[in-house]
């Protein structure tokens, strides 16, 4: 329980909370946008096997989370930093190994997980149909029309919680959302047609 409540006590010196939601939402958007481009790239080309989509995606959900986690993490820790020196200079003392100090350590690693976890998330939700498709659980056409629904369904309701952040209407930012996926297809479409 002691954990917990440092932890708990972190979050609140540090304010990382709205910076983590922000991270989650745009990288959670980004690993189900990532993988309806390569799913729907795949039914593009003609792709019949469902290993190719699932190694492309775990592919790009491993680069996405890696990437986010040290991108995350090295920008909040700079950032973090440059604020504690300048908070050393004003108070004329060294608060590394404050409550302070440890919250701004703790903020930056919190950042990078939550950076580098929800792409990486995202992304592996939007690639289970084609798991289940290799298993035999049912074709690779419905594994993509699946896929398909799934990442357009976390994209709606990323909106949806960014409406509700913001005390907008939910409803209308989830469509806001749903549309740039939408849009994705279009384009995706349009090239397979030519």
């Amino acid at each position: 329980m002691k954990l917990l409540e440092k932890i708990r006590n972190y979050i609140k010196i540090s304010e990382v909370a709205p910076i983590s939601r922000r991270y989650f939402i745009m990288n959670a958007f980004d690993g189900a946008t990532t993988i309806l481009g390569i799913v729907v790239g795949a039914y593009a080309a003609g792709i019949t096997n469902e290993f190719w989509v699932i190694w492309s995606g775990l592919g790009a959900a491993l680069a996405m989370g890696l990437s986010g986690f040290a991108g995350a993490y090295m920008t909040e820790e700079a950032e973090r930093a440059k604020k504690l020196n300048s908070l050393e200079k004003s108070m004329l003392t060294e608060l590394k190994n404050s409550v302070v100090g440890k919250a701004s350590r703790f903020a930056s690693l919190l950042a990078g997980i939550i950076d580098g976890m929800s792409p990486a998330l995202a992304a592996v939700v939007c690639l289970a149909p084609f798991f289940l498709s290799a298993f035999g659980s049912f074709s690779i056409n419905f594994a993509i029309q699946l896929s398909v629904a799934t990442a357009l369904a976390i994209m709606f309701l990323l909106g949806v919680f960014l409406g509700r952040i913001s005390s907008r209407n939910m409803f209308f930012h989830g469509v806001k959302m749903l549309f740039v996926g939408l849009v994705l297809m279009l384009i995706f479409l349009v090239l397979k047609a030519i």
